[in-house]
């Protein structure tokens, strides 16, 4: 059985063959030659659409199979967070206990347990109300300036009412659609 890519060269050499009627001066010949090219071709042409078929039937399956493979990731990322979460609580709990006795190291033969002092960290009550003042008062080198990302919804827009702009154009692409 041929492949979808050989079946593809097979009808780009049959219709290279058409001008080849035109030689044949007898108009039997022509005429059994053209039912020939015509037999061929809708051979062929079977032979694409049920290869073409099960090309497109295998790309179902798969996309069902990415499907499911993403609603297993979602189950398994809410697994794990319950667990991070439960793990936290726990961390909270254990070291709220060891507080309370006022130990600061455990060591067992199966674990070590410490408290450990954290380096300084910065908390923010109210972020917005924070970089409004900073911007206020001049300190914009306290804060941290994002690169501007486009809005391709507002560019295609302008393009389409006639704007021109350069280094954006409107293209078409194509896709296949499989159902």
């Amino acid at each position: 059985m041929s492949r979808l890519f050989e079946i593809s060269n097979d009808f780009a050499e049959l219709f290279d063959q058409l001008d080849a009627f035109d030689e044949i001066e007898e108009d039997d010949m022509r005429e059994a030659a053209q039912q020939a090219w015509y037999d061929t071709l809708e051979g062929i042409e079977t032979e694409f659409e049920l290869k073409a078929e099960n090309v497109a039937q295998y790309i179902k399956a798969l996309r069902v199979e990415a499907d499911a493979i993403r609603e297993e990731e979602k189950t398994l990322a809410a697994r794990r967070k319950a667990k991070e979460k439960r793990a936290d609580s726990l961390i909270g709990y254990l070291m709220s206990c060891m507080k309370q006795i006022h130990r600061e190291k455990i060591e067992t033969a199966k674990c070590k347990l410490s408290i450990r002092r954290n380096a300084e960290s910065v908390q923010v009550a109210d972020e917005s109300k924070l970089i409004g003042q900073l911007v206020l008062n001049g300190r914009s080198d306290l804060l941290r300036i994002k690169t501007p990302e486009l809005d391709k919804t507002a560019l295609k827009k302008c393009l389409q009412d006639g704007t021109v702009i350069d280094g954006a154009s409107l293209v078409r692409t194509e896709s296949l659609i499989i159902k």
